[in-house]
């Protein structure tokens, strides 16, 4: 399926919902926001789903009231957007209604399941935002200052601000194009990168405490517990980029930040050049790109999840 017939399968419909995956991220608010811009300035109709607010770091993004405020599907809406969310399951919405309505897959994860009526997956595209940039063109839309301020938010979380190796020639092109609307670029830099609330610069300093490596410094790991987050009132969602500081040292490889939970620990993975994150994930049920990835993995306690990271790990680096 091509990003064209995609775009006039869209224009048949007048009421759309918007829906991308729960614990929202920069690509997925700013891919959500940023089409919902696009597609009410042709006259559709459109409703933003989440079960969640956005990271309270896009709060300077246009509609970003809105990221939240609804969550079911209503009767009258025809057509559903499923954004940067490889599995149906993760889509932050209530189920009420999903099943039958006409749904399109819009996404760049390699993972992706292809649950959509109409699916485009394009995995070599840095991050969704890329995608929504290329529909709005095939739907004809102008794009504004207010929709480029979303999708560079996107393009920009997606890509480590451009450090990433997923970052290609079309990636610099599309923002281009975007900073050519006037979008305060430096700005935008300055709130995602530059700027943090007090809590979690402290959750930060919590999470390195722990670190620690293993199998010669080739893999960091480090932990915050539940009570770290109930002490500084600030959700265990909202650990920004904390993981990648384990990549820092020289010799190391792979980060792995556990974070625990009822039960359970959310782990997220990030990594160099010679380990695929998103394959680490997929063995505890998880996902996401070449570099970063995230999971859950059910265990006893903290050292029975490491050791069952690290055996993985140690397989797929002498496999």
């Amino acid at each position: 399926m091509i990003l064209r017939d995609i775009a006039k399968k869209i224009l048949e419909f007048n009421k759309i919902a918007v829906v991308a995956h729960a614990s929202p991220d920069g690509d997925a608010v700013g891919s959500t926001l940023g089409l919902t811009l696009g597609l009410r300035s042709i006259g559709k109709d459109v409703d933003v789903l989440s079960k969640e607010p956005g990271p309270e770091v896009l709060s300077y993004l246009p509609l970003y009231a809105e990221y939240g405020e609804l969550n079911t599907l209503k009767e009258d809406r025809t057509l559903l957007l499923c954004l940067d969310c490889g599995n149906k399951d993760r889509l932050s919405m209530e189920r009420d209604g999903f099943s039958e309505i006409f749904k399109i897959n819009l996404d760049h994860h390699v993972s992706n399941e292809m649950y959509g009526d109409l699916n485009y997956v394009d995995s070599k595209s840095a991050s969704t935002a890329e995608i929504v940039y290329e529909l709005l063109e095939e739907l004809g839309v102008p794009v504004t200052e207010a929709m480029a301020e979303c999708l560079y938010t996107g393009i920009v979380m997606d890509t480590g601000s451009f450090r990433f190796p997923s970052t290609t020639s079309k990636t610099l092109r599309i923002t281009s194009k975007l900073l050519e609307t006037g979008v305060n670029f430096s700005k935008i830099q300055r709130m995602l990168f530059a700027t943090s609330p007090f809590k979690q610069v402290k959750l930060l300093g919590r999470a390195l405490m722990t670190l620690e490596s293993h199998f010669e410094g080739r893999v960091s790991m480090m932990n915050l517990e539940a009570n770290d987050f109930n002490v500084l009132s600030i959700s265990d969602r909202d650990t920004g980029d904390i993981v990648n500081y384990g990549l820092e040292p020289k010799e190391a490889e792979v980060s792995i930040l556990f974070k625990e939970a009822e039960g359970f620990f959310r782990v997220s993975v990030r990594t160099k050049e010679y380990l695929d994150a998103s394959a680490l994930c997929a063995v505890f049920g998880g996902g996401g790109h070449v570099r970063a990835a995230g999971c859950n993995i059910e265990a006893e306690d903290l050292m029975h999840a490491k050791i069952r990271m690290l055996d993985e790990i140690e397989r797929m680096m002498t496999s």
